[in-house]
């Protein structure tokens, strides 16, 4: 085992061995516009949901990216507008007497963010070839929207008289904050009288990126994966925890184009 003693001057010689390089590699600067997509869910853990599946959703992400390149390796900040979802499914039975009633429901927020991603990359060669990249990301939540859809099945005549068997679609709205709406002012979204309902979400998240890339001159193509590691279940409408936790979990694909700075 090697002693504090040499692990030291180890350690200093590496330090300015890497300084050097650095010092030495050509710095260039250049940013571009970014266009790409987002296939997205939701992790819960903690006090169940009633959820049967946790399906991904489709969304856009757009913005620019700024690539501050020292040699083989870059910094790139990106600030992106990125809509983060899932599609949620659930279902109940409920027996009344000799007859039953069957519920099912389909749920699909869309969570809009604006998202600050700060990737390190590694470009095999330099400006073109392989790349790996990772860092960490905030995003603050800024609107949003989706669609449920509620199915009916039952053989009790008193509720298919007043809800006949089948589909009733509706709308969602989406509101950050600490505390869940209740929806008892929502109104009516639709001729069928199905109302529109508000998700709520935390405004706030952050978590970490990583992926892998490809490089040739100013075209970069990346494959991401976006691990959210911020709750953003609030508490109910009373203010207290509901002991169930989500976060953000999804596949990205970009493609960026860069113009040198002059």
């Amino acid at each position: 085992m090697l002693s504090v003693k040499k692990q030291v001057p180890a350690f200093a010689t590496a330090l300015l061995l890497l300084t050097a390089s650095a010092s030495q590699a050509q710095t260039s600067i250049s940013f571009g516009p970014r266009l790409g997509a987002n296939l997205t869910t939701f992790s819960y853990s903690g006090n169940s949901t009633g959820l049967d599946a946790t399906n991904y959703q489709l969304g856009v992400q757009v913005g620019g990216t700024l690539n501050l390149s020292f040699g083989n390796v870059a910094f790139q900040p990106s600030l992106l507008f990125s809509q983060k979802g899932a599609e949620l499914k659930g279902s109940q039975q409920v027996p009344f007497g000799v007859s039953t009633t069957n519920l099912s429901a389909t749920i699909k927020p869309r969570l809009n963010y604006l998202e600050l991603p700060l990737n390190v990359v590694y470009t095999t060669g330099g400006d073109h070839g392989f790349q790996l990249f990772a860092g960490p990301y905030v995003a603050v939540g800024v609107g949003g929207g989706g669609s449920y859809k509620v199915s009916i099945n039952s053989d009790n005549p008193d509720i298919t008289t007043q809800l006949p068997n089948g589909e009733y679609p509706g709308s969602l709205s989406v509101e950050y904050g600490d505390r869940q709406n209740d929806n008892s002012s929502a109104g009516s979204g639709n001729s069928l009288g199905a109302p529109t309902i508000t998700f709520t979400a935390r405004r706030f998240d952050a978590g970490l990126n990583a992926g892998v890339g490809y490089r040739v001159g100013p075209v970069q193509v990346q494959l991401g994966y976006g691990l959210g590691l911020v709750n953003f279940v609030p508490n109910d409408s009373d203010g207290n925890d509901t002991g169930s936790k989500a976060y953000h979990r999804g596949f990205q694909l970009a493609a960026t184009y860069f113009f040198a700075a002059k």
